[in-house]
């Protein structure tokens, strides 16, 4: 069961990345990821030559400050030998990646949760879309 989601979203006119920490408090697994890459001017799926990276990854909790983590604190902690990936993508504008009935529980190290980090990259201008993330939360169960 799915009782929560998380959402960041992107613009390619803002930017050629995106760089997110997300904090999965109380959250007991990561029921899906969900990515949409769409044209701003027409409001289509942008074609794979047109579509971003996605890497996501566990992270220690003290290697990434809160949510809004700079793009170099991001990166830093994906370079680190500790981090766990989870999915790595490229040429997919439209995507969507599910546990299968089983959660991917929450990691944590040394009793603290881990954080799940996202970088996009290779955002093309003129395009926009949103990261989705469904976490299965203690309560629900």
């Amino acid at each position: 069961m799915i009782c929560r989601s998380t959402i960041r979203r992107f613009d390619g006119d803002e930017g050629e990345s995106l760089h997110t920490a997300i904090f999965p408090c109380g959250a007991a697994g990561l029921r899906f990821v969900g990515l949409v890459t769409l044209d701003k001017g027409d409001g289509h799926y942008v074609g794979a030559d047109r579509a971003p990276d996605l890497v996501l990854a566990w992270i220690p909790r003290e290697r990434i400050s809160d949510e809004a983590s700079s793009p170099e604190e991001v990166d830093a902690a994906l370079a680190q030998p500790d981090q766990i990936p989870l999915l790595l993508t490229a040429g997919r504008p439209v995507f969507y990646v599910s546990d299968a009935g089983a959660a991917f529980p929450s990691v944590g190290i040394k009793g603290a949760p881990m954080i799940l980090v996202a970088r996009l990259s290779r955002i093309i201008q003129g395009t926009h879309g949103q990261l989705t993330f469904g976490w299965e939360d203690e309560r629900c169960r």
